[in-house]
């Protein structure tokens, strides 16, 4: 299974991540979110930063995952790409991000700026879990 796939949106970027799991999915979902700015395969994982967020809905959680991902990323001058959620549920998200520094990496894409809630879905599929964000860039 692949880990996301970029949809097409008129002024912004989106993507479809999926996952056996919610977790997985929300995984999915910042991997991919940080692979439209750089090319992943190319970055280690480094350093590791715990990363938490609150929402009431499954929805509002995916989003603040994403966007608290964002938040630290740009605090720290760090480039994700691993992701493991250890908790989700109850109204909080709890996982860690590993990563490198961002000087010196090329951007693949344009920077994400937000996470949007414009035609966001996060639903169970026959084979899993399928996370649809889009992205202000």
């Amino acid at each position: 299974m692949r880990r996301y796939r970029v949809v097409a949106h008129t002024a912004d970027t989106g993507i479809v991540a999926r996952g056996a799991t919610p977790a997985e999915a929300f995984e999915n979902a910042a991997y991919g979110m940080f692979d439209l700015m750089f090319d992943l395969r190319r970055v280690g994982d480094g350093e590791e930063c715990a990363v938490e967020a609150q929402g009431e809905t499954a929805d509002e959680l995916l989003v603040a995952w994403l966007s608290a991902l964002l938040a630290e990323a740009e605090i720290r001058g760090l480039v994700f790409s691993r992701f493991t959620v250890d908790q989700l549920g109850g109204g909080v998200v709890r996982g860690t991000a590993g990563g490198v520094p961002a000087a010196g990496l090329e951007l693949r894409g344009p920077p994400v700026k937000a996470v949007t809630f414009h035609d966001l879905a996060l639903e169970r599929v026959p084979r899993g879990w399928r996370a649809r964000v889009i992205f202000d860039v």
